[in-house]
């Protein structure tokens, strides 16, 4: 019975064994770029906390360590995507990227909302399920064409906010510090750094009466405006075609809300 009990052990420690990933080690050579910065970027794109990315700097060479397979891969693709001479023309590694800002009006109930474009029916569901919205409404959807490593920046009008203040239209500006496109199994992922995003949103803080009327017509009321800023600055991570919900922000005491919601897509 002991043999039995100890060679039942020994298969199970050794079927486990087999079970656990595989250490693998590589040293990559660094030609052209920073040591310091490439290995930054490696194992910031790295999923696994094993995985291990060590730079020396004296020795042009980065050090790569890990038990997954993909984040091996994806170290191996990146360093020869961006150790390249400067000025070199890289296909692979100076992507052009597509972003759609998608601003959305959203409230609790109410019939001025419109339909919503088709693509973004998954969207509302989300935000229908999870904060009860039930009217929703586009205000504008610009489209950016950017480069990897290259800033972006869209200044626009997202026309009227609130209906109750047709004067009052509400202008967005859109930042995007550095954007990079980075492989992985799941398909590519578009990492936005140093996102800001900001809109003036129109409120009314006051009625006043400017002289009285005449002949039975009613005195005029006037409705002073003042505005507030609303904006979201945050690192974004994006997987290719999907729509991202980058924030929401309370715009009134109605329950109505601002909602940003970004999609991107490498086109090569």
């Amino acid at each position: 019975m002991k043999k039995l009990l100890v060679l039942f052990l020994a298969v199970a420690l050794g079927a486990g064994a087999q079970d656990a990933p595989k250490w693998q080690q590589k040293v990559f050579d660094v030609k052209y770029a920073d040591a310091q910065a490439l290995a930054r970027l490696v194992l910031s794109a790295c999923q696994s906390r094993e995985t291990r990315v060590v730079e020396n700097v004296a020795l042009r060479a980065i050090s790569v360590g890990t038990p997954e397979d993909r984040d091996m891969a994806t170290a191996e693709e990146l360093i020869k995507r961006y150790d390249v001479p400067r000025g070199a023309v890289t296909p692979t590694g100076n992507r052009n990227i597509e972003l759609v800002a998608y601003m959305l009006m959203a409230a609790p109930k109410g019939t001025a909302g419109e339909a919503l474009p088709a693509e973004l029916d998954p969207v509302a569901k989300q935000l229908k399920a999870l904060f009860g919205y039930g009217d929703f409404r586009l205000l504008d959807s610009p489209m950016i064409r950017t480069r990897e490593g290259v800033e972006a920046q869209s200044n626009g009008n997202a026309g009227i906010i609130n209906p109750a203040l047709p004067n009052a239209s509400s202008t967005y500006s859109l930042r995007i510090k550095d954007t990079r496109v980075v492989p992985s199994e799941r398909g590519n992922l578009i990492k936005l750094d140093g996102f800001r995003f900001g809109i003036r949103v129109p409120y009314p803080t006051a009625s006043f009466q400017p002289g009285q009327g005449s002949q039975g017509v009613a005195p005029l009321i006037s409705t002073q405006i003042n505005y507030s800023d609303v904006g979201f600055n945050t690192e974004l991570d994006i997987r290719e075609g999907q729509k991202v919900v980058v924030g929401k922000a309370k715009v009134d005491n109605t329950g109505s809300a601002f909602i940003l919601v970004l999609t991107a897509k490498a086109i090569d």
